[in-house]
């Protein structure tokens, strides 16, 4: 049989692989709980627009603030997540904010910066969550 025929893995592609599937690995496991901190924070404010369809806008800030720390505190939420709350309060609405950044560290001396904006506007309860155009230009 003919040495230069035969074709399969050599070591060095199967360190290149393994090196790589560690790396993916390493992202998914430092970089994957502040994203799942961040879904329980979504639930937390979905929940609190469910629990008060009607009287959200009149909520006093006490009060939001002592709801979602039950929610943090029943699902682990840990960091600044559970720090940052903004309640604004204008004429016909109330827009409750949880803005917040996490530094993760990765390898070595580098750090990982997530940064999450959760937006609940109380004239628009189902669409919670996200922030629109119109509400980033203002920023």
């Amino acid at each position: 049989m003919n040495k230069n025929k035969q074709a399969g893995m050599n070591s060095l592609l199967l360190l290149f692989i393994l090196v790589s599937f560690g790396f993916f690995l390493t992202c998914f496991f430092k970089v994957g709980p502040p994203y799942l901190d961040n879904r329980f924070i979504v639930s937390a404010l979905k929940d609190l627009a469910e629990q008060h369809p009607d009287d959200l806008a009149q909520l006093s800030k006490a009060t939001i603030r002592q709801e979602l720390s039950k929610f943090y505190t029943i699902n682990n939420v840990r960091g600044e997540a559970s720090k940052a709350l903004e309640v604004d309060r204008r004429q016909d609405k109330t827009i409750i904010t949880v803005a917040y950044e996490t530094r993760v560290p990765f390898i070595a001396n580098v750090d990982v910066v997530v940064k999450f904006n959760n937006v609940l506007d109380s004239s628009r309860p189902d669409e919670c969550c996200s922030v629109s155009e119109e509400k980033s230009a203002k920023k």
